[in-house]
């Protein structure tokens, strides 16, 4: 495996979260030539919105994951993909955490904010824009999971049809700006996800 390509799956944890758990989870999407990389990370604290600071874990599936890898392994790796990653997500139903700011700015964090701190799954897109699922604390696991499978088969048809799929449709009203996230709420009625760009959230938790 060449270790200067770009990965297919990054997976990131606290650095003193244990290897040998880390070891137990990646077989649940690990593959023949699949190229996964780990990092450990030691999290300084941010000044940002909330929605901007990487939560505690986090999932990225890249570009090669759809362009070369899925093409290979076919629709089978797909399925195992999905299955694997509502396994690795479920800790975040049993740790618990929050953000904490600073004495002096305490109002900048909002009340009304329930998205996880602990874990969210981040997706780049055909061309290249990062998408980022938030999940929201309020939900039932099941709601998490059917969240993952409505985003991921967005991504699976942007794709193998861009520009003429759903998702970039969807995205035509959002910011424009190819380096700003895209952020995937859970409507926690319809429990259908929503694409929103950074001002969609702000008005949300202000």
């Amino acid at each position: 495996m060449d270790n200067n390509k770009t990965p297919d799956i990054v997976l990131t944890y606290p650095s003193e979260f244990p290897s040998e758990i880390i070891e137990r989870e990646i077989l649940n999407i690990q593959s023949d030539k699949l190229n996964l990389k780990i990092l450990k990370e030691n999290h300084d604290p941010f000044c940002a919105f909330e929605w901007v600071i990487p939560t505690a874990f986090g999932v990225y599936i890249l570009k090669p994951y759809f362009d070369s890898f899925l093409s290979e392994a076919g629709k089978d790796h797909y399925i195992i993909l999905k299955s694997g990653l509502k396994k690795i997500i479920e800790k975040a139903k049993f740790i618990k955490a929050r953000l904490i700011s600073a004495s002096q700015s305490s109002e900048k964090l909002s009340k009304d904010y329930n998205q996880s701190v602990v874990i969210s799954l981040i997706i780049e897109t055909k061309n290249g824009r990062e998408i980022k699922l938030l999940f929201d604390n309020d939900l039932d696991k099941s709601d998490w999971d059917g969240a993952i499978d409505q985003l991921l088969d967005f991504v699976i048809e942007n794709y193998e049809s861009h520009p003429n799929d759903q998702l970039t449709s969807l995205l035509a009203d959002k910011s424009k700006k190819i380096y700003e996230s895209i952020y995937v709420i859970i409507d926690p009625n319809t429990k259908k996800i929503e694409f929103q760009d950074k001002m969609d959230l702000v008005k949300k938790y202000k």
